[in-house]
């Protein structure tokens, strides 16, 4: 006949027995008697009674003391607080923890130790999961380059199902930006994230060509291949209108081609969309309850992205623990550490320059102009894009000088040269402000 004690155990509540045992210790039972009723040992009750008039809980009860002198192979007591510090920072599994640990501290501990470490000490990674069924796309990165292939989204950073209230709140108390725009190069995970207040079309539009205009500025030669889903903000459908002009008279001549995923299949966006998620338990939840004004979440997402792919190793395909940055490095001759450090910009402040730079102004888009649909705004950003002319040059570094809030961070100019390659009509310099570097 079982136990009530091993009863009590299997009822899913470990701690149930401990603390039926507390009850009739507190009751004034004897041991013997304890004993008899849960179906243990005299022994096993009396060091309960003692580990409970040490002070100890029921939960503490149950822990093991353990051997009397430790291994002389275990893990050092400070080493231990270390681990479990940094665990609790980054919350970051054994694996990614090992790697972090060797980067940054030199410290060799191999994740199985680790994982020993969080185990006895109930240390556990805080993680949500979904299974939906659908399948898995899978992309051979042999195939291409460093800086060729990237995957372009949106995000809606106002979530009501990922963000915490306090996060959540200061979205809409602090008039934050509520879209992310993203791209991620699938080879190196190198991204560059952009925001705005509305998920139109013009920012979209602005931003595939700020990637575009970045990439051929950083002296990247190869053809350039942008993935994107089917949404409106980046022109629709594969078989829209919108998506064949932008294709034919602005992507082609930077050398860039656009693609679609299929539709209702986010799974092809898998590399950006997994970033998404990154951007959730790492940046937005931490972050944004401490954020109080548009100014402080500009500087926090720009020190967020330059940790994201200068110091946040990852564990993925052919990753191997390497940063972003170390795998730029490895793969590239463009600078790795300018690839890496382009800060975000609201696409807002700066739709309305890009797309008259371009002449979009003068494309008729679904019977009517697209910069009618997006009002004057003053033009503020960390990257400037300007015409191979001193005179615009000139008026856009002055109009840049005229905002109080980055004639103060000093910025240094750089002036880039164009590729030969692209169309007379198109030949676009680049004005580079770098307030991150």
């Amino acid at each position: 006949m079982t136990s009530l004690y091993q009863r009590l155990k299997e009822s899913g509540n470990p701690k149930a027995p401990m603390e039926v045992i507390c009850d009739l210790i507190e009751k004034g039972k004897t041991a013997k008697e304890i004993a008899n009723i849960m179906g243990i040992t005299e022994r096993w009750v009396r060091t309960l009674m003692k580990r409970k008039k040490d002070g100890l809980s029921a939960k503490e009860l149950l822990h093991k003391k353990g051997p009397r002198s430790p291994h002389p192979k275990r893990t050092k007591p400070h080493i231990e607080a270390l681990v479990i510090e940094t665990q609790q920072k980054t919350n970051m599994g054994p694996r990614r923890l090992a790697r972090e640990l060797k980067r940054t501290l030199n410290l060799n501990i191999s994740s199985y130790t680790i994982r020993n470490i969080l185990r006895r000490n109930n240390v556990k990674t805080k993680k949500v999961r979904s299974r939906n069924g659908n399948k898995r796309y899978y992309a051979n990165l042999n195939h291409w380059e460093a800086l060729q292939y990237f995957q372009i989204d949106s995000k809606h950073i106002a979530d009501a199902k990922t963000l915490p209230p306090k996060a959540y709140a200061a979205l809409f108390k602090y008039r934050l930006p509520k879209y992310q725009f993203t791209a991620i190069d699938i080879k190196t995970r190198m991204r560059i994230l952009c925001f705005s207040d509305e998920c139109s079309f013009a920012n979209g539009f602005s931003f595939i060509l700020y990637i575009a205009f970045l990439m051929r500025a950083l002296g990247i030669r190869h053809r350039m291949f942008f993935q994107t889903d089917n949404g409106s903000e980046f022109g629709g459908s594969e078989e829209s209108r919108k998506r064949k002009i932008l294709q034919e008279k602005f992507l082609e001549p930077l050398g860039v081609t656009l693609l679609s995923i299929p539709k209702g299949e986010k799974e092809a966006q898998g590399f950006v969309e997994r970033s998404h998620r990154t951007d959730d338990e790492e940046f937005y939840i931490p972050a944004l309850p401490h954020i109080t004004s548009r100014k402080v979440f500009m500087t926090s997402a720009a020190s967020w992205v330059k940790y994201y792919n200068q110091k946040r190793s990852h564990g993925g395909r052919d990753m191997n623990g390497k940063t972003p940055k170390e795998k730029i490095f490895e793969l590239s001759l463009v600078s790795s550490k300018a690839a890496t450090s382009i800060p975000p910009i609201l696409l807002d402040k700066v739709n309305t320059f890009i797309l008259k730079m371009v002449g979009a102004q003068n494309i008729s888009w679904d019977s009517h102009h697209l910069l009618q649909l997006i009002k004057r705004k003053q033009f503020v950003a960390p990257y400037i894009l300007a015409q191979e002319s001193h005179r615009w040059a000139c008026i856009l570094l002055d109009l840049f000088r005229k905002t109080e809030r980055n004639s103060r961070k000093g910025a240094r100019l750089v002036y880039v040269g164009t590729p030969k390659r692209l169309r007379p009509s198109l030949y676009w310099g680049f004005l580079f402000l770098f307030l991150f570097v």
